[in-house]
């Protein structure tokens, strides 16, 4: 338990405009220094769970692209007539940097009658702040404090369209993993936390709100459990303090089915909260969780992104946890980046080449063999892998892990892309420097290359061992796997040539590639042969089939997604199938009303990486 301090009936110690100790809490009525104040205030000490974490205070601490605080005391004869420490903006912050750059952050109230703004400078050297508030006392108070250079690259943020840097415009190699479950002790929390930047994970995976959590994150509707959020506190600030990137679920199944998020203001209020309380670390936002599990979730996360761009001041990324893909909800305009969670490769594969932002993988394989095979395989497709908690729960995942990290952090993967001049094999490229391959079945590898010299290595893996090769020069690199019995990664870099581009390129040598879907019926090697006829009923499964009209070299490895929109009843998109053919079951919480008519939409492409498009509209009766 914590304590509240109980010296709040004092008349208020009014400061002079212009003139503020905002970084030290200001007890009014009192004018002793703080340290002479500890036997008087620990006989009026009461129960409390308030606040954990040990944030710097920006007066004295202050550091590039780190946490430092700000607190402001007011007693409730202040407060304007209706308004809700918690509910309503009481205070905000703008912040100027030696560059001129500004920041707006809001307050939050952490229970006691103080308000406290957080802050992470962006620059080294001195900041002056204005505040804003209805509580007249603290309204146009002006300050200034000085912030040392930490080292620390920033915040991450897309760049190269699909990939990743910090504020220092410097690459940035996303490994995440989710975070164990809150019961787990703080002890054990930061033993699991140091082991994971050992294996070289940049991004930790938490959920915000739940209420699978020891306690609950509310005691009531305009109630905060300040002890709830005292360990939420202490578990991202520990994140944020091993340089690590929190990757933030707003609310799990648990609380959207509460409907705490149901009322708009409601929903105002808590982004507001969450936003004041943990926007100033380097974090991402990851909307609601299995978003296609929740009815009507296209307009919540709509309102949830729109309410982000307004509080969040710097910008981090959004996106969404999905239980298969977020790519539906782009049109919708507020997300940054994608995430999918599809063991299948082919989801990955196809829809990088339909959109234009980074992508997420969710591996949910636990199996050390399966977990390498959808580790690599969404790599390969240009993805950025997260792992789950359960997974490296087996030792051989965490080593998969370690030759992963190991791997990529050799190459540019900043600018790799998914290469299709291969066979036997899934891999990425960056055309006249280095190709990476996985292979995850016995046979011979074919990497058609620029004719140059190049130093392949085999890599198992498993374990890391690696079996490199003699100096290549040709245009085919083919060549039976080392051993059958597992899959391997080939790597071709041209080393002396990369070593002299990280001394004379910026981050982009090339253009990264953008297609153009082709939607020319004439011009597509395909076609959907099943459903057949235009009438579709949703209580049976649904088969779903293609044929190839133009069987040929480049159709000789086909991938397809399928996805259907109900577009009257406004759920969005949401994938039905992948393959060539099989059966599916139509999500009925895309349906409101009968009958119904869907646009089906397929996406394909071949095995050199082109894109088709078929669309096919269907009556959905019951």
């Amino acid at each position: 338990m914590f304590a509240q301090i109980s010296i709040f009936s004092s008349p208020l110690l009014r400061l002079p405009a212009k003139r503020l100790i905002p970084a030290h809490r200001v007890y009014p009525g009192l004018m002793l220094p703080l340290g002479r104040l500890w036997p008087i205030l620990f006989l009026s000490l009461t129960p409390f769970s308030c606040f954990s974490a040990s944030i710097p205070l920006c007066s004295s601490s202050a550091r590039t692209f780190s946490l430092c605080e700000l607190t402001f005391d007011y007693r409730d004869s202040e407060l304007p007539a209706g308004l809700s420490p918690y509910k309503d903006e009481l205070l905000h912050a703008e912040f100027r940097s030696p560059h001129a750059d500004t920041y707006m952050v809001r307050a939050f109230w952490d229970g006691t009658h103080a308000l406290r703004v957080r802050f992470s400078p962006t620059q080294a050297g001195t900041w002056t702040y204005r505040i804003t508030s209805p509580i007249k006392r603290l309204d146009n108070q002006e300050a200034t404090f000085n912030a040392a250079d930490s080292g620390r690259p920033g915040f991450v943020s897309v760049a190269n369209l699909r990939h990743w840097w910090t504020t220092n415009k410097q690459p940035h190699l996303w490994l995440g993993v989710t975070a164990p479950p809150m019961a787990v002790d703080q002890s054990a929390f930061d033993t699991w936390l140091d082991a994971r930047k050992h294996d070289g994970f940049t991004h930790i995976r938490t959920t915000l709100m739940t209420f699978g959590a020891p306690f609950k994150p509310f005691n009531g509707p305009l109630q905060p459990n300040f002890a709830y959020f005292a360990a939420l506190d202490q578990r991202l600030t520990d994140v944020d303090d091993r340089g690590l990137t929190a990757d933030l679920i707003i609310a799990d199944d648990s609380f959207v089915k509460s409907g705490a998020l149901d009322a708009w203001d409601g929903r105002q209020a808590l982004v507001r909260y969450l936003v004041a309380r943990y926007g100033s670390i380097n974090c991402d936002w990851q909307g609601i969780e299995r978003f296609e599990d929740t009815p009507n979730s296209r307009a919540l996360l709509k309102d949830l992104g729109d309410l982000l761009k307004n509080f969040d001041t710097y910008r981090h990324p959004r996106s969404s946890d999905a239980r298969v893909t977020t790519t539906p909800l782009l049109l919708d305009g507020w997300m940054d980046y994608l995430i999918e969670a599809s063991p299948n490769p082919q989801l990955g594969a196809v829809e990088h080449q339909f959109t234009e932002q980074p992508q997420v993988h969710l591996v949910t394989a636990t199996d050390p063999a399966a977990f390498r095979h959808e580790l690599w395989s969404s790599t390969t497709n240009g993805e950025y892998p997260s792992v789950s908690y359960e997974a490296l729960q087996d030792p051989a995942n965490v080593k998969a892990v370690q030759v992963w990290f190991r791997v990529m952090s050799d190459t540019r993967h900043w600018e790799l892309e998914p290469y299709f001049d291969v066979d036997n094999a899934r891999a990425l490229g960056l055309d006249e420097v280095e190709y990476l391959a996985y292979v995850d079945k016995p046979g011979i590898v074919e990497v058609s290359l620029p004719k140059h010299k190049y130093n392949p290595v085999w890599v198992n893996p498993a374990n890391g061992d690696e079996l490199p090769l003699k100096d290549y020069r040709g245009e085919i690199f083919s060549r039976p796997v080392p051993d059958a019995s597992h899959d391997w990664v080939l790597q071709v870099p041209r080393e002396g040539h990369k070593a002299g581009m990280l001394k004379s390129y910026y981050f982009e040598s090339q253009d990264p590639p953008v297609q153009e879907v082709e939607i020319n019926g004439a011009k597509t090697p395909f076609e959907i042969v099943e459903p057949t006829g235009d009438v579709i009923d949703v209580t049976k499964s649904i088969p779903f089939a293609i044929k190839l009209t133009r069987p040929n070299r480049a159709t000789r490895v086909m991938e397809y997604v399928w996805s259907g929109e109900v577009v009257a009843d406004g759920q969005g998109p949401r994938v039905l199938a992948i393959g060539a053919d099989g059966t599916f079951q139509f999500p009925m919480n895309l349906i409101q009303t009968f009958p119904a008519n869907l646009t089906l939409r397929l996406m394909a492409i071949n095995a050199n990486g082109k894109a088709y498009e078929i669309d096919k509209v269907y009556q959905l009766t019951r």
